[in-house]
């Protein structure tokens, strides 16, 4: 969203436009008029910034594309916070050595360790393409301050902190991680877990899966006659139809099925659209700019 003019600079000269704004239309409207700046927080699936079947391997087209869209966004006044999953960098560790099942593997602690360098990697290299592309980004992980009690999150750590950071004017770029559960010793806190948590604290206006495909289909779009579906209406109630999924066997975050129950969750939760759009186009940096994506799967209240 383009930001108006009268609001572009808080200078002297700035300053007085915006008391002149004040006077004007009084301050109820100008704090609305503020109040209007578009919120998004992002999801970069795993899949779609990275080759999922390929270790420890970089989508670099994509996730440098992405951090210009995102770039594109924040300049034109949208604020955003990102986080992403694994793909490649960390799903194999976690599921040789069970990190999601708790502590039970005699190589658990290596495990833990390994699997924490590989998502910590990533998110370097997350951080370092949006900054790259100007975009003032610091990672924030989820371990050691984040906790789990049966898998479910217990201490939030680094996920309350976000909204300071992006206050600040910031944007922070959290990811999925491993993490220590004082019911089996060890969980993964996956991204779709960090959306939903970011959603509730961030009030955010919509927000976005960036994935490898252009949107949830009739059945695995790799199959002929698969078709998009372009909106999935929520009741209040969670319940809306859905077509039967299927989960990458290393996948230890629960692939598209557990993705579409967050953003169903979200639009109950927050009442606000969910965007699943394919990394990459130009239908994903409208998403990214607070805009309706073309081709995309949309998730609202029914």
């Amino acid at each position: 969203m383009a930001t108006p003019r009268a609001f572009i600079s808080f200078s002297v000269l700035g300053a007085a436009v915006v008391a002149s704004e004040v006077h004007r239309k009084g301050f109820h409207a100008f704090a609305a008029a503020l109040s209007l700046q578009p919120c998004i927080v992002v999801k970069m699936g795993g899949s779609a910034i990275t080759i999922k079947n390929k270790l420890e391997t970089l989508n670099e087209k994509a996730l440098d594309t992405t951090a210009r869209q995102i770039a594109d966004a924040a300049r034109q006044g949208t604020k955003l916070a990102v986080l992403h999953g694994a793909g490649s960098f960390g799903h194999f560790q976690a599921k040789k050595y069970l990190i999601s099942k708790g502590d039970s593997h005699p190589d658990w602690a290596f495990g833990f360790a390994d699997t924490r360098r590989a998502v910590t990697t990533l998110n370097i290299e997350v951080v370092s393409r949006l900054v790259k592309a100007r975009v003032p980004a610091v990672g924030l992980s989820p371990f050691p301050c984040a906790v789990t009690s049966g898998k479910k999150l217990s201490l939030a750590g680094p996920l309350a902190q976000a909204k300071e950071v992006l206050d600040k004017g910031f944007v922070p770029v959290l990811h999925g991680d491993a993490v220590f559960d004082d019911r089996q010793g060890s969980a993964i806190v996956s991204g779709d877990l960090i959306l939903d948590t970011l959603c509730q604290g961030l009030s955010p206006t919509a927000a976005v899966f960036l994935t490898d495909v252009p949107g949830v289909f009739t059945k695995p779009p790799s199959e002929s006659g698969a078709q998009l579906i372009p909106e999935i209406l929520v009741g209040p109630d969670g319940s809306c139809s859905l077509p039967e999924m299927s989960t990458a066997e290393h996948d230890v975050t629960g692939g598209i099925e557990e993705k579409l129950k967050t953003a169903i969750a979200v639009v109950v939760k927050c009442g606000i659209p969910v965007y699943i759009v394919q990394v990459g186009t130009e239908h994903a940096g409208d998403a990214l700019a607070g805009k309706v994506p073309k081709v995309a799967t949309v998730l609202r209240r029914a």
